[in-house]
């Protein structure tokens, strides 16, 4: 801008200079050409000055006088001409006239040669008092030009300097206003980045101070909703990142514009959606809407809603994970058809049993004890499923469980002397480290240490070892592990043993239901710690728990 400003001032000074030159010129050519004769006589009247002065050299200073169509004499009273001394006084009557009028002492200015001729004559007197005539013949071009010539190089030169000048003011005026201007425009430039601190000069009441204070004012009203959509986005940020569910928005080309904490871990490497959610986001882009119940995005299950988002030109994808529902859905439906077979069996033999002895067999006294003693096994095998059922129904009724500081040693005591014996040739060893204490349920802990103790017991053949023990761990946890010597667990199974139901016919055929395990890891799920079992086939099995260690009390619970 400031380039333009000062190109600008430089023209309109050029234009000006230009217009004031020719007006001038062509002004001063009227005027001399209607005063040449005062031109003249202004001339002698100048070159007398010079002869008048004290010591002046008259020779060179008519000289200089005789030249561009000009000639001048200087003549004493006795007609003879001191300069120039190498030209004659003209003979002419009109010459001669003129040199007489002053020698004595008068002034005349004529016009001769078709008015083509100025002749000027006056008279000088020197300091002794004689007289003397200067007489001056110009011709009118010569004198014309000469005198337009220079008043042509003075407006040349007047023209000029209006031009430097006006380019030196316009460079001042266009730097005064463009320093201005970059001021603002930088200020306005960190406007836009977003600093709405920023402090904009709004100083001076001319059109750049009125853009100013507009720009200020737009900046107190852009503070003030980027205030307010500020806490909006943080708001819905907060929303987003608090759900459990995945949410990202997906453009046309495929690439993720916003994803919440929760689809974080879902998109892959790079930053792209999941393979399994392209295609249906592209069908929602095309079609306005896609959902899928179960799309398996890795090991996990989701639930999809795809939505089009026309304004912006992407599309809005919502996972829900339903895994762990799918997983209780599937457990649930496993566990009343487990419980329903595990029912059937004995029914069916209670059934059986009551048509044969109404059919006449309870005539029949040996017949009758045989069939009593099978209504009494499947009616205690009924009877024992069903606490088992009631005991896993009440342990998920628990919920987080009554958390107290746990005496280990003396829980582990309490076990022992609440088992069975073992049965004959199976050794069974209690170790247990003095004053460990954990946080637990104190009846559930002895639950899952007598149940684990009493499996231990059926699938160890004599002559083998049990055994019971209880040690700190170096994370600070409480290792408790029931060992035993017995016919172990294949390595693909060990994992299953803590399935609901779950029985190995091979190798355990005793009459369990399966829901041991379960049970005792869903006791040890409640009481926030962790199970699990390690196995060597034919070797024997591990099972261990894990509780968080607590500091033992004055009076723990025992």
């Amino acid at each position: 801008m400031r380039i333009w400003l000062v190109a600008g001032f430089t023209l309109v000074g050029a234009v000006t200079a230009g217009l004031v030159y020719l007006f001038v010129a062509d002004a001063s050519e009227q005027v001399i050409e209607q005063r040449a004769s005062e031109f003249a006589a202004g001339r002698i009247s100048r070159l007398a000055e010079e002869l008048s002065k004290p010591g002046a050299d008259q020779e060179r200073v008519v000289a200089k006088a005789n030249s561009g169509g000009s000639s001048v004499w200087y003549v004493d009273s006795e007609r003879q001409v001191i300069a120039p001394q190498d030209k004659d006084f003209p003979d002419g009557s009109t010459y001669q006239g003129a040199l007489d009028t002053a020698l004595s002492g008068g002034r005349t200015t004529e016009e001769i040669d078709d008015a083509q001729v100025i002749l000027v004559s006056l008279p000088l007197v020197d300091e002794l008092g004689s007289t003397f005539a200067l007489v001056a013949r110009y011709s009118r071009p010569a004198l014309f030009q000469s005198a337009l010539d220079s008043i042509r190089s003075e407006a040349l030169w007047a023209a000029i300097i209006a031009l430097v000048s006006g380019t030196l003011i316009g460079f001042v005026i266009a730097s005064l206003i463009t320093v201005r201007l970059k001021l603002l425009a930088s200020q306005a430039d960190r406007l836009a980045s977003g600093d709405f601190d920023v402090s904009l000069p709004v100083s001076g009441r001319d059109e750049i101070g009125d853009l100013a204070r507009s720009l200020d004012s737009m900046r107190l009203a852009l503070k003030e909703n980027f205030g307010v959509l500020t806490a909006d986005r943080d708001k819905l940020t907060a929303i987003f990142d608090g759900l459990n569910d995945a949410v990202m928005v997906i453009d046309r080309e495929g690439l993720v514009r916003f994803y919440n904490s929760s689809a974080a871990d879902l998109l892959e490497t790079d930053g792209s959606p999941p393979g399994p959610v392209r295609g249906p986001a592209r069908r929602a882009i095309s079609e306005g809407f896609a959902a899928h119940p179960a799309l398996r995005i890795g090991d996990r299950a989701y639930a999809m809603q795809a939505r089009s988002l026309p304004d912006e030109n992407a599309v809005l994808v919502v996972l829900r994970d339903r895994t762990d529902e799918m997983r209780k859905e599937f457990a649930e439906r496993d566990f009343v058809s487990n419980a329903a077979h595990e029912l059937r069996n004995p029914l069916a033999g209670i059934s059986g049993a009551i048509e044969v002895l109404q059919s006449g067999a309870k005539d029949d006294p040996v017949a009758l004890e045989h069939f009593l003693e099978r209504l009494a096994s499947d009616a205690d095998r009924m009877t024992r499923l069903t606490q088992s059922l009631l005991t896993l129904a009440r342990v998920e009724a628990i919920g987080s469980g009554e958390i107290e500081v746990v005496d280990v040693g003396k829980a582990v005591e309490d076990v022992r002397e609440a088992v069975e014996p073992p049965p004959p040739g199976i050794e069974f060893v209690v170790r247990a480290e003095s004053g460990l204490a954990a946080t637990a349920d104190p009846t559930l802990i002895r639950q899952v240490m007598i149940g684990l103790v009493t499996n231990a017991f059926k699938n160890t053949p004599p002559p083998g070892r049990v055994m019971l023990t209880a040690v700190r761990t170096g994370e600070g946890e409480v290792l408790i592990e029931v060992s035993d010597t017995g016919v172990g667990i294949p390595q693909a199974e060990v994992d299953r043993v803590f399935e609901r139901f779950y029985r190995r016919t091979e190798s355990r055929s005793q009459e369990g239901f399966g829901l041991g395990l379960a049970i005792a890891r869903r006791m040890t799920d409640v009481m926030g710690g962790e199970m699990g079992a390690d196995s060597v086939e034919g070797e024997g099995s591990t099972f261990w728990v894990r509780l968080p260690m607590a500091e033992m009390k004055e009076t723990p619970v025992a």
